[in-house]
Formats: C-alpha cells, sequence, structure tokens
C-alpha cells in the first residue's frame, strides 16, 4: 500500500478540493494518506504571493494568520495522538471555514479541537512557535519534490524510487469512477522522469463542496 503524503494549507480551497479526491481515490488504490503541513504565511515571508488581488490581500493576510497557528496545533496533535487526530482537524476545519457562513476568527481554533475530540490543552500550540521546526522541515520535503516555493496542495508518493507534483488543481475534483482514472493518469506522467508540466487557465472558482 504506497503511502501518499499530501501537503496542505488549511486556509487554501484549491488544497482542500484536491484532499476530498485523495480521499475518494485511496480506498479504491490502497493509499495510505499523510496530511503534511505546508504554510503559506511562511512560505510568502507574511506577505501574499503576488498574484493575490489588491482587495483580497487582508483576508489573505488573516486567513493565512489563522492558518498557521492551525498547522502549529496540528503538529503538536500529531505528536500527541497520531495521523487521525490531524486528519480529524483538518475536516472539522474545512467544515467551518469553507462553510456557509464560513467561520473565520478566533473561535475556530478551538472549535476544531473540540470536535475533533481532542484535549483543549492543545489550543495552546497555536502561539509555541517551537512548532514551526516540524512545519518548515515538511515544506522543504515538498519543495524537494515539487519545485523551490511549490504551491499547496503538493503530493509526493512513496514509490520505489518515490516522486512527487504540484497540485493538480481542480475545481470541481471528480467523483466516482472519474476520480480514480485521473490519479492513474497522474501517476503514470509523474512517474516519467523526463516529464516536467502540464497547465491550462483556471477557469472555475475554487469552490468546495457543500459539507453533507
Amino acid at each position: 500500500m504506497p503511502d501518499v503524503e499530501v501537503f496542505v494549507d488549511p486556509s487554501c480551497p484549491w488544497a482542500w478540493i484536491t484532499s476530498l479526491w485523495v480521499k475518494e481515490v485511496a480506498p479504491q488504490r490502497g493509499l495510505v494518506v499523510t496530511w503534511r503541513s505546508y504554510c503559506l504565511e511562511i512560505r510568502d515571508d507574511y506577505d501574499v504571493a503576488p498574484t493575490v488581488p489588491e482587495h483580497l490581500r487582508e483576508a489573505a493576510l488573516a486567513g493565512h494568520a489563522l492558518s498557521h497557528r492551525m498547522l502549529r496545533i496540528f503538529e503538536a496533535a500529531r505528536a500527541e495522538s497520531g495521523e487521525a487526530a490531524v486528519d480529524a482537524l483538518y475536516t472539522e476545519w474545512s467544515r467551518r471555514f469553507f462553510g456557509h457562513p464560513p467561520v473565520r476568527n478566533e473561535s475556530l481554533l478551538s472549535a476544531c479541537v473540540a470536535a475533533s475530540g481532542l484535549a483543549p490543552g492543545l489550543l495552546g500550540a497555536a502561539d509555541d512557535d517551537t512548532w514551526d521546526n516540524p512545519i518548515a522541515d515538511a515544506m522543504e520535503v515538498a519543495y524537494a519534490f515539487g519545485g523551490p516555493k511549490t504551491q499547496t496542495p503538493t503530493i509526493v508518493v512513496r514509490a520505489d524510487p518515490p516522486y512527487g507534483f504540484k497540485g493538480p488543481v481542480m475545481a470541481p475534483a471528480p467523483t466516482g469512477k472519474a476520480s480514480v482514472a485521473l490519479w492513474d493518469a497522474v501517476q503514470v506522467m509523474a512517474a516519467e522522469p523526463g516529464f516536467f508540466e502540464i497547465t491550462r487557465p483556471r477557469a472555475n472558482r475554487p469552490t468546495p463542496p457543500p459539507f453533507s
């Protein structure tokens, strides 16, 4: 069963859409999935990417800052309770952060920890910058496979030899048989050492599907 690492910033809707696709494919292709930390606030030196429109700049800065604090909680939860805790936190965060209406304030952190059944003491990790060390370590892995300052999501497949790629970026992601067909196609391209890039304009907004 191949290990698959998906590098995500929780504030990125593109990453959440891709994560849902990976979750759908995982049981059909026997994937063991790990959500790895990727911090846009760190990558962009506490600024935002130049592609962010000016009217969205402040909202993006606030979202990235809140997400950075959540990633610290991810790492503390991983150390204390394992990967299932990170999966639960990411799901609860996304349910709220991308919900209707969205929750994007301080209460989001405590709500996610409580809904995940984790100890309230984990909230202290949000302001503990020692947890930036495992975040930075994870980002270096993402850079190694996706390229310097790669985007979120980036995916690494621990095959023999391992390979990785930035993306895929989708809106919406395919479901059912189409989701598996896309996974298989991406693996063929990604495993080819001479293949580097394919892209096209982003025609759709990154709108995550509604939560059940």
